[in-house]
């Protein structure tokens, strides 16, 4: 184990950049389908739109992921792409309200708004995995699920805002929502500069556990192989969670009545947030490796149980122990691929990664709902496999020993 500590400061710069991601994202899922309308679109275009988004973002995020790794080669730094995405994210969210305040949805302004949106998730989609691949700076691998935790806590808890805060959000305004959004945005971005200055190419940095269990005289295989796991990883995540969350969601009208589902799915994402801390430090001391195999057969086998009715009576407390195993499979997928990549390529493996959640979350509806016709009842199952499926990448892809 290595005895480097942890650069916090660092740490949270990225939670924060994390947060800003996530608050934005919730104002903008809050009030695109109300822009919509004003401009004579339908709700369901606004899906269209987002399907739209995600595909795109399945391209895009491995594109610039590859590119801040050449930038960081070249010269010793993934921020300067970070801020060029920050920046051209801030001002188009802006322009989103601007358009449907200061046009009128005739037959030449209506479109601009659904394609300032998807111009808007592009810029989005330019800095995330190189800001998650940041994260690889701050610690040694062995406490990368540490490091992470901050990360989880902030996402989780800001991504309930639509619930918490659905009403204010929606009560101040889209001006002053998005303008919220955009500074919040340029404030992080300015923090996360400011926390990673500029420093020279090929500086030594954490070293890394090499885990691969490839042979070494086939680098070029092991290569393909380890970006093939990163995005099925972020695939399964994706459809785990897109399963998983209608399941929740039937257990607990069932358990505590449909008008109060909505609250228990937000303390449900509350407690995820809060456990991050906790479990991230855990993880760290267990081994990532295992505590990702540990929480996918905690939420499995506890999903599973909690849709039997004989188990009624102890739906908290099976509630609160799928909270703790989905938080360390969730707090260890950036860790997990970020171990199965070579640190020159942190930003591609990532990129990869978040294209493959990006994509599950693209064609989910279109692959299970219209394709396979599975029906609601499918949901522990599919969150079953789901799971199974990243259990397997897990135990194929690394060496536990």
């Amino acid at each position: 184990m290595s005895d480097r500590v942890i650069a916090w400061a660092k740490v949270w710069g990225v939670a924060a950049t994390q947060g800003a991601i996530t608050l934005s994202w919730v104002v903008y899922n809050l009030y695109f389908p109300v822009l919509l309308v004003q401009f004579g679109f339908s709700t369901k275009f606004a899906v269209t739109v987002l399907v739209v988004e995600n595909a795109l973002e399945a391209i895009v995020e491995p594109v610039f992921g590859a590119i801040s790794d050449n930038q960081q080669e070249k010269i010793g730094s993934k921020i300067p792409l970070i801020s060029v995405g920050i920046v051209l994210s801030s001002f188009f969210f802006i322009l989103l309200p601007v358009i449907t305040i200061f046009t009128t949805p005739n037959q030449v302004w209506r479109w601009v708004l659904p394609g300032l949106a998807v111009v808007w998730a592009f810029a989005m989609a330019m800095f995330r995995a190189p800001t998650m691949a940041l994260l690889e700076e701050t610690a040694p691998l062995d406490k990368l699920p540490q490091a992470a935790g901050p990360l989880t806590m902030v996402g989780e808890i800001i991504g309930t805002f639509s619930f918490i805060a659905h009403d204010f959000i929606l009560n101040i305004g889209a001006s002053f929502a998005f303008v919220i959004g955009s500074i919040t945005l340029l404030a992080t971005g300015t923090g996360l500069r400011w926390l990673n200055p500029p420093s020279m190419p090929n500086m030594p940095q954490f070293e890394k556990e090499e885990v691969v269990v490839v042979e070494e005289s086939e680098e070029g295989k092991s290569n393909y192989l380890n970006f093939t796991f990163a995005g099925l990883t972020g695939l399964c995540v994706a459809w785990s969670l897109s399963f998983l969350t209608p399941a929740l969601q039937n257990a607990f009208a069932f358990r505590w009545g449909q008008a109060n589902t909505d609250m228990a799915m937000t303390l449900f994402d509350v407690g995820l947030g809060l456990a991050a801390l906790v479990v991230g430090t855990i993880a760290a001391k267990l081994g990532n490796l295992w505590g990702m195999l540990l929480g996918c057969i905690l939420t499995i086998l506890c999903s599973n149980l909690l849709s039997l009715e004989i188990f009624f009576d102890a739906t908290l407390a099976l509630t609160l122990i799928i909270i703790v195993g989905l938080c360390f499979v969730l707090n260890g997928v950036i860790p997990f691929v970020l171990g199965l990549i070579n640190e020159s390529q942190s930003g591609l493996g990532l990129g990869i990664y978040f294209g493959g959640l990006s994509a599950g979350e693209a064609f989910f509806e279109m692959i299970f709902e219209n394709w396979l016709n599975f029906s609601a009842s499918f949901d522990e199952t599919g969150a079953t496999i789901c799971l199974l499926l990243v259990i397997n990448l897990v135990i194929v892809s690394v060496n536990l020993e």
